[in-house]
This record gives C-alpha cells, sequence and structure tokens, in this order.
C-alpha cells in the first residue's frame, strides 16, 4: 500500500491499471459514522524487475460530510469485490509482463451488491481531487 502514488505520474518501466466504480464501505474514526459509495476506486502500479514483480497500491480515501475536521478514511471492500479486483489485476500484470493477449471482456465487472442512495459527494473524494473520479 503507497497512499504518495499518483495517477499518470509513473517511474520508467512502472505500469497502471485504475480499478475504477468499486463498491467500498467507509467509517469516520472521530464520530463512526458510516457510509458506502459506487465510486470507490483502486491505483495500481506495477513493475516487473529482472526476477520480482512489485505491486503497490492506493485505495482512494474519502471524508466524513457531518464532522468538522474529518480525516481520510480508508474504504473497506467484500470479499467478493477483492477477488474480482485482485483477477483483474492478474489479468493486467499478464498482458503488460507476459504480452499475453488479453480481451477486455475478459475483466470482471465489479458488482454492486448494495443500493447506493444519494450523489456522490466529490469534494470529499480523495479520487475526484486527483482527477480518477
Amino acid at each position: 500500500k503507497d497512499n504518495s502514488l499518483q495517477v499518470y505520474i509513473l517511474k520508467p518501466g512502472w505500469k497502471e491499471f485504475v480499478q475504477r466504480r468499486v463498491l467500498g464501505r467507509f467509517q469516520c474514526s472521530q464520530c463512526f459514522r458510516e457510509w458506502s459509495s459506487a465510486k470507490a476506486h483502486i491505483l495500481f502500479h506495477m513493475c516487473w524487475h529482472q526476477d520480482w514483480g512489485e505491486v503497490r497500491m492506493r485505495p482512494f480515501r474519502q471524508v466524513c460530510r457531518q464532522c468538522m475536521d474529518p480525516q481520510p478514511e480508508e474504504p473497506k471492500f467484500s470479499q467478493e469485490t477483492v477477488e474480482r479486483v485482485l483477477h483483474n489485476l492478474v489479468l493486467k500484470i499478464l498482458k503488460y509482463f507476459y504480452r499475453v493477449s488479453i480481451q477486455t471482456s475478459k475483466l470482471l465487472e465489479v458488482v454492486v451488491d448494495l443500493q447506493v442512495v444519494g450523489p456522490h459527494d466529490s469534494t470529499r473524494c480523495e479520487g475526484c481531487q486527483l482527477g480518477v473520479c
């Protein structure tokens, strides 16, 4: 996990994958309010070194809308969501570093298993602030 990763800013030899529109659940560490967002995103940077690979990830955080001085909160994901995101990440690794032809249809859609109401609050979303949303 690396919260310093930036979209489109890569070290030489690194590749990028953004898993967009993932259902994330958040909880404020100050007031303990909980909320869900269907616009949680995860940024991956990956690189193949001579004998090993490295993947860094940055889940984009959100802040509570009720607290006066909110802290950015990490999303939590369901087991099914994690499995689908990892499936997609493996496909991207195969494409980028093993030159395996991957059809876009093989990427799994990350299913939103909960009805999320209300508009996305882009002013409180780290992904929006960084131009991912």
